[in-house]
């Protein structure tokens, strides 16, 4: 294996003392500068030049938390040999802290720390997995803070409060992970924004937006998400809709708002807020205009109730209808 320290590679080499002048007193011993957040690389080869180095076979690299490997590697460096930019390609796999990445190919911005993972790129933290066409990460950042396209996101949600039956203190907390897509989604420790077709996959509730920013607990685990612009959900035999709407994740409860309404088999419900709670069949609306299925109207007409069972006169009316 080579081992090859790139970081202030000339800076950090020893300064050689100035010839003092014959009679005077030595000069001052300068201090050897120290290198700066560098970056260490081992590989099975290596081909170096002015600008840049390319390292082929097990390539591992080393920087403050990160540990990046892959089959090649090219580092890019300035004039004091400074590396600027890392592209790996074949197999890359990532660990940061408590974070991880894979995909085929990576470029690493070394002074910004910014890392874009392309090919099948995946990554994830204990309460966050990323999927997508392109995964952009933060190097070094307290919690994963991330940029993803056409993003496939599962995220830990906050555990479901249950009432116990009969009453009394909650039941055992249940944990249901939540999966969501979207054209592009950004995150940090606190909240992620998505955009772009949201599509929500949480227990029984399917639930669709143009726009959706989750927010997160002191654990990382999604407590609370808002949705704007196009609001459907689904759950269960049930529908609603409207233009605004807040998931509280420990409770299971939904609000609706901008002209919302819902409906079930024989209702169709309108107000100024729609309340549903997942798993529950009911609704419950604020300023509500109800249209309730009435059950089917008996036939009319001579003759009606007579002859056998399931049948009707031939003058009497065919098939039933359903009034509001």
């Amino acid at each position: 294996m080579i081992e090859y320290l790139l970081t202030a590679f000339f800076v950090a080499q020893p300064v050689p003392v100035a010839s003092a002048a014959p009679g005077a007193a030595p000069a001052p011993r300068k201090e050897e500068p120290r290198l700066r957040n560098p970056v260490e690389i081992t590989s099975k080869r290596v081909r170096g030049s002015r600008d840049q180095a390319v390292f082929s076979g097990d390539v591992v690299v080393k920087q403050r938390t990160m540990d990046l490997r892959c089959d090649e590697m090219t580092a890019s460096y300035t004039g004091p040999r400074e590396v600027t930019r890392v592209e790996c390609a074949g197999n890359m796999r990532l660990v940061d802290g408590e974070r991880t990445a894979q995909g085929e190919r990576a470029v690493l911005d070394v002074p910004s720390g910014r890392l874009v993972v392309t090919g099948n790129p995946e990554a994830r933290d204990p309460t966050t997995a990323l999927r997508g066409s392109e995964v952009r990460l933060l190097m070094g950042a307290r919690g994963m803070e991330y940029e993803v396209d056409e993003a496939v996101v599962t995220l830990e949600a906050a555990p479901l409060r249950t009432p116990r039956k009969g009453g009394g203190k909650e039941g055992g907390a249940q944990r249901f992970p939540a999966e969501i897509t979207a054209r592009r989604v950004v995150g940090s420790s606190t909240q992620a924004v998505f955009t772009g077709d949201v599509v929500v996959k949480h227990r029984t509730l399917d639930l669709r937006c143009d726009k959706m920013i989750t927010y997160f607990s002191a654990t990382r685990e999604v407590s609370r998400a808002e949705c704007v612009g196009h609001v459907r959900a689904q759950d269960g035999a049930r529908q609603a809709r409207g233009e605004r709407a807040e998931l509280n994740v420990p409770t299971g409860v939904l609000w609706l708002t901008g002209n919302p309404e819902a409906r079930d088999a024989t209702t169709h419900l309108r107000g100024s807020e729609v309340r549903m709670t997942i798993g529950d069949a009911n609704f419950e609306v604020k300023d509500a205009v109800v249209t309730v299925e009435s059950a089917p109207s008996a036939p009319r007409g001579k003759g009606a109730g007579k002859g056998p069972p399931g049948k009707s006169p031939d003058n009497s009316q065919s098939g039933s209808t359903r009034q509001p």
